[in-house]
């Protein structure tokens, strides 16, 4: 809230405190008198005076901020990270099946690593795998089977 704000927030609740302060001495000193039931009415007038005034001068103040002021507009971080984490994951789903492929095939895996890119319209591109094996040749051939020729294969020694 703004300083304004506040500062008419606490007139307006001081106006009805003491409106509703002044309608209890009211009905004490009126307690038992003819004029009572007047002066209630009075009084029960002034209150819902003060107190529609105050809340029809907030309706007439009452504004709805700008979008601008919000950072609506700016997802570039969220969208960066969400290419990074479905990268990842896509990265590790691929990795595993690869490894399962080279083991149905008999071929022993020590390690296998894919890199994934996923760009602006979400298609998926296998930059390159990276993998260990007893039989790096026969490892290679198979992932090229799986993911492609043009897929670049590259063979870790120990």
């Amino acid at each position: 809230m703004r300083g304004d704000d506040t500062d008419n927030m606490l007139t307006a609740v001081r106006s009805v405190c003491y409106v509703s302060a002044g309608i209890f001495l009211l009905r004490f000193v009126t307690d038992g008198t003819r004029l009572k039931k007047q002066a209630a009415f009075v009084m029960k007038l002034v209150f819902a005076v003060v107190f529609a005034s105050a809340v029809i001068k907030g309706f007439m103040e009452f504004e709805l901020p700008e979008i601008s002021q919000y950072e609506a507009s700016d997802y570039s971080q969220a969208a960066d990270r969400y290419r990074k984490e479905a990268a990842e994951k896509a990265a590790e789903n691929i990795s595993d099946v690869l490894c399962s492929q080279l083991e149905a095939a008999g071929i022993d895996v020590k390690e296998l690593q894919t890199e994934v890119n996923i760009s602006e319209d979400g298609s998926i591109d296998i930059s390159r795998v990276i993998v260990r094996s007893a039989d790096p040749a026969a490892a290679a051939e198979l992932i090229r089977k799986s993911l492609g020729q043009e897929t670049e294969v590259i063979n870790e020694t120990d």
